[in-house]
């Protein structure tokens, strides 16, 4: 197994930290893994996902404090899985996902636990038949409880993607074969989820995992499809509101996993690792002119990008999923970007055996991770930051030193992240702060007690304007200020 690391190309980078200011909630630990999550206000969300013992069982739970506690949704007993919740209101929520026909035969695939595989598995076909069908729910009570709502068409054994784009109008992706990754489609309702119709595909379809729309009439559905016999990356394109579809497939890619625009015209799509190419690597590819084109941005070696989400009309975007090392186990993959997808800066958090499937980015600072531990049945996660992720402080050498500094941040000019280094020779209160060529206070990097020793602090000015900027730092009664330069 080869180290993590991001391939190079000479426009693009990706800056390794050591942790970033995510924050682990306690939810309740009857899920395996919380697959989805979605919130209507700053304190309203709900998240959903699978109970991995013998069999599956759904399982769904919501917050009304912003995650400080998250409690147990009631869901419907023969609940196997929500794959995704969407809210259209303060109140109301739908959710995908499928329902128990049969508690027999449900044995997953060892090394992905997401959506994309908790169908049955072919050669268990035999053993149980088809033990679910798609199931689609609602939720008046801000995710507390869910009841099954409308009717499916009738082939449809499992629903993995879901988007509304008004309070009547969604789509979802679908399986239509019980095997799964054998015939997907894309369905679509105009009443409210009340009754769907299957929508007319280009062709037999492989696999669809999610699916996504800018508008009433222009969407997305991603996934894998197989070119002689080879599977490649896929992304479908609609700008009809569904009826007819382009097709492109895409030989650099493996399955494409997530999909999310920040503007009609620029999209992100991520990919996982695949086997099929002579170094297995997961993909992100970028649109600037609404999906007509995707270009290779970035791989990213021994790593499974499961999903991507902007902030919606700003240049910040969240990859994340999960990376395999050296020491053949895994742990949290997560990166953010402040310009769009071209460079990235990983976020470790520091999570053994961690998988993220779902984000939620309420704004550029109060974001939500969810996922769980793989092959642990009772340790979900859900992370929460209320800075972005900001890199935070971090020590650099376990000496005391003998004196304060405060040193030139680097790089310098910047854009729009940069490293400030200080020293600290005994424990106090320490404030670094940075300020405007006006003098007013744009951002407080340091206001706490810290003991002594030498110290490296991460300055991320992407919400700043380019121009000259000054950061002070004083403890006891060293005082100190420099200058930066932003320049984006």
């Amino acid at each position: 197994m080869k180290t993590l690391f991001l391939i190079l190309f000479s426009a693009f980078a990706l800056t390794h930290q050591l942790s970033s200011q995510w924050v682990y909630q306690q939810p309740p630990v009857n899920t395996s893994y919380y697959i989805t999550m979605d919130f209507t206000t700053v304190n309203i969300g709900a998240a959903g996902g699978v109970f991995l013992s013998s069999d599956f069982f759904g399982r769904a739970a919501y917050t009304s404090n912003s995650g400080i506690n998250w409690l147990t949704s009631t869901v419907p007993d023969s609940l196997r899985v929500i794959t995704k919740i969407v809210f259209i209101n303060s109140t109301t929520a739908f959710c995908s996902g499928a329902y128990n026909l049969d508690t027999t035969a449900f044995l997953p695939e060892t090394h992905r636990y997401d959506k994309r595989t908790l169908q049955l598995l072919p050669q268990y076909q035999s053993i149980g038949g088809n033990n679910y069908k798609g199931l689609f729910m609602r939720s008046t009570n801000a995710g507390i409880s869910w009841s099954p709502y409308g009717t499916l068409p009738a082939n449809v054994y499992y629903l993995k993607g879901l988007h509304f784009v008004n309070a009547n109008t969604g789509f979802a992706s679908a399986a239509y074969d019980p095997s799964g990754g054998v015939n997907d489609g894309v369905i679509k309702t105009t009443n409210a989820g009340l009754t769907w119709s299957a929508l007319s595909m280009p062709e037999i379809i492989n696999n669809l995992t999610g699916v996504y729309f800018n508008d009433i009439n222009t969407g997305y559905a991603v996934g894998y499809d197989r070119v002689n016999d080879t599977a490649r990356g896929l992304i479908l394109r609609t700008t009809n509101s569904g009826a007819s579809w382009s097709r492109q497939v895409f030989s650099n890619a493996g399955e494409i996993s997530g999909i999310s625009f920040t503007n009609v015209t620029t999209g992100l799509a991520v990919s996982l690792a695949s086997p099929f190419l002579s170094e297995p690597e997961a993909a992100l590819l970028k649109t600037t002119n609404a999906g007509l084109n995707w270009f290779l941005v970035n791989t990213f070696e021994d790593v499974d990008l499961f999903n991507v989400d902007f902030v919606e009309g700003t240049s910040t975007a969240l990859i994340y999923g999960t990376k395999y090392l050296p020491s053949f186990e895994n742990a949290d993959f997560v990166a953010k970007s402040v310009n769009s997808g071209t460079n990235w800066i990983e976020q470790p958090i520091g999570i053994n055996g961690c998988l993220l499937f779902d984000a939620e980015l309420l704004d550029l600072n109060n974001w939500y991770l969810t996922g769980g531990t793989f092959g642990s049945v009772t340790s979900p996660v859900i992370l929460h930051t209320t800075n972005g992720g900001a890199l935070g402080i971090q020590p650099v050498t376990g000496e005391i030193p003998l004196n304060y500094s405060l040193q030139q941040n680097y790089p310098n000019p910047f854009n729009p992240v940069t490293n400030i280094k200080l020293s600290i020779p005994e424990a106090g209160l320490v404030k670094l702060v940075v300020f405007d060529v006006t003098g007013k206070e744009v951002s407080t990097l340091i206001s706490q007690s810290m003991k002594a020793g030498n110290y490296v602090v991460d300055f991320d000015a992407s919400s700043l304007t380019s121009g000259v900027y000054f950061y002070k730092l004083t403890s006891g009664s060293y005082i100190n200020t420099k200058r930066m330069i932003l320049v984006k």
